[in-house]
């Protein structure tokens, strides 16, 4: 077992016996006094280790085998944040009084999004739409998301 997975376990039955003789001590001056003693106690075994560690330094470097990405969990990631960002789109769109039918899939690059398609092709017309003006759903969605026009395609 390394040094460091020693101290923690160390300080971990430090703090349970700590607590199952605070249980067991009556109220008073008593129970003051062994708290004290326990805290110096854990103060002297937290801090103890540390001046060899600071002597000795950190070795934070892994070799190839220890981590690893995980490509399916990315892309799950991106997928949630995708959606995400269509919904809002979506609910955008509608308070600005555009609202429809259509699809939008929105692609994402990290925490930004990088291009959107909007869909218009199964779109229904409701309420009080007589047309729909897809030049002003590509302007509110690229100023909605800060990117240019050209990144919203629109079809159908």
């Amino acid at each position: 077992m390394n040094a460091f997975a020693a101290w923690g376990l160390t300080i971990l039955g430090l703090a349970i016996i700590t607590t199952i003789a605070e249980m067991l001590l009556p109220q008073g001056r008593t129970r003051n006094v062994i708290r004290s003693v326990a805290a110096t106690v854990a103060t002297l075994v937290i801090v103890t280790p540390l001046p060899s560690l600071l002597r000795s330094g950190f070795d934070f470097e892994f070799s190839g085998d220890e981590v690893t990405v995980d490509s399916d969990y990315l892309a799950y990631i991106d997928g949630v944040k995708a959606n995400t960002f269509a919904s809002a789109a979506k609910e955008h769109l509608k308070s600005k009084g555009l609202d429809g039918d259509y699809k939008i899939e929105v692609t994402v690059d990290g925490f930004y999004v990088k291009s959107v398609k909007v869909n218009f092709a199964d779109s229904i017309m409701n309420g009080n739409i007589t047309n729909i003006n897809k030049s002003e759903i590509i302007k509110s969605i690229a100023d909605y998301f800060d990117i240019d026009e050209e990144a919203v395609m629109a079809y159908g």
